[in-house]
């Protein structure tokens, strides 16, 4: 079977979970036979960067392009809003990239198309694959096509702007496509937006690269290690965290090992906590042993999470979470199973599921082996057979 992926960011060129999850379905589609085919866009490098140019990669044919716009979608952070709206508006007139697709489609010949993000491509695609009469799967990610900003924060209302952006947008986005999430809460998020009416919409989670759990250490010890794996940043509940740690008592060994980036990390630095361990960005090598030296996974967020997939890798290894019951989060941690949850923005509440770990270690082995089994659901080969009965195979 021909299937082309498209998504705004391939590998090396990264953000988060989302890219992770295309590289390995394309992976995982490659080693089972079928022709796989990604489009994504690269940084302008000249006039030569606006037509798709091919390179193969572990087997798999990747177009890489730039859409003609104002910034390339890896570089949004730079601009100001001015400068983002209209960006935004060529995500949703431009010809440009529509152009590009159909002379990839042309070159690849699919039976079947898989959109993935499309933020920073065109909003124009799916319809444009109703014309061409493929069958396609569209996969949502994020919140962002009803919020740009693709954050929400828990109580907090959302720019007034954005109503229209979603308004328009859902209008946009409709066609034949099939349309899946990683979790339920997504699909329930758009559905109550209007999105995608009269779709049919399924669940379908972020694959794995591998289910092969590295060596692990997760031995019994007198200091808990936790770990906390993400972006740097105030919405992922940084603060939060450490603030449910300020309150342990003080008999209480532990370490916490952070990793990851963002605008934060400079204040932790100067923070300089003995008990604080800041690894920064590491490499998926030395992210998977971290998993196996830790105790628990700590995922604070503030903002409503779709579906985490340090969560899924911290499993795969045999590592629970202790997480926020927030957005899909409590579809991927059942608490007291594979992992504990604490009320979204409770400092005292995380401090008491970080205490009773200390305090009953116990629990920590039956919580491992669910982990281990919860992360089953993500198996690579498991993921590319669910879409490819969606696309028809």
């Amino acid at each position: 079977m021909k299937i082309l992926i498209v998504n705004n960011l391939y590998p090396p060129h990264a953000r988060g979970g989302a890219e992770a999850a295309v590289a390995n379905e394309a992976r995982s589609l490659a080693s089972e036979g079928h022709e796989v085919s990604v489009m994504t866009t690269a940084p302008f490098l000249g006039l030569r960067s606006l037509r798709a140019s091919e390179w193969k990669e572990d087997g798999i044919r990747v177009f890489r392009f730039f859409p003609l716009n104002f910034f390339w979608y890896r570089n949004d952070g730079k601009h100001n809003a001015i400068v983002r709206l209209l960006w935004y508006i060529g995500n949703f007139w431009g010809w440009h990239p529509v152009s590009v697709f159909k002379k990839v489609v042309k070159t690849v010949k699919p039976d079947a198309i898989h959109l993935h993000n499309i933020n920073g491509i065109s909003y124009k695609l799916p319809r444009v694959c109703d014309a061409l009469k493929i069958p396609t799967v569209f996969t949502v990610h994020a919140v962002h096509y009803a919020v740009p900003s693709g954050v929400v924060i828990r109580g907090q209302k959302s720019s007034a702007w954005f109503r229209p952006f979603a308004y328009l947008l859902r209008r946009k986005l409709r066609s034949n496509a099939i349309v899946t999430a990683p979790s339920q809460w997504l699909l329930d998020f758009y559905a109550e937006r209007g999105f995608f009416k009269g779709q049919k919409t399924t669940v379908v989670v972020n694959p794995l690269s591998s289910l092969s759990p590295g060596a692990t250490s997760h031995e019994p010890r007198a200091t808990r290690r936790f770990l906390y794996v993400g972006q740097i940043e105030s919405y992922k509940g940084i603060n939060l965290m450490l603030a449910a740690l300020s309150r342990l008592p003080d008999d209480m060994r532990w370490q916490l090992d952070i990793v990851g980036d963002g605008s934060m990390m400079p204040l932790l630095r100067r923070q300089r906590d003995q008990h604080i361990s800041l690894r920064g960005k590491l490499p998926p090598e030395d992210v998977a042993r971290t998993y196996a030296n830790a105790t628990v996974l700590i995922v604070p967020s503030l903002c409503e999470e779709n579906a985490p997939m340090v969560i899924a890798e911290a499993a795969a290894q045999g590592l629970p979470a202790v997480a926020a019951a927030i957005g899909g989060i409590p579809e991927m941690v059942k608490d007291g199973e594979n992992g504990l949850l604490f009320k979204p923005g409770d400092a005292d509440d995380l401090a008491l599921q970080l205490r009773r770990i200390d305090e009953h270690p116990e629990i920590l082995e039956p919580m491992r082996e669910k982990a281990i089994e919860s992360a089953a659901r993500y198996a690579p080969d498991k993921v590319a057979g669910e879409y490819l009965k969606l696309l028809g195979k």
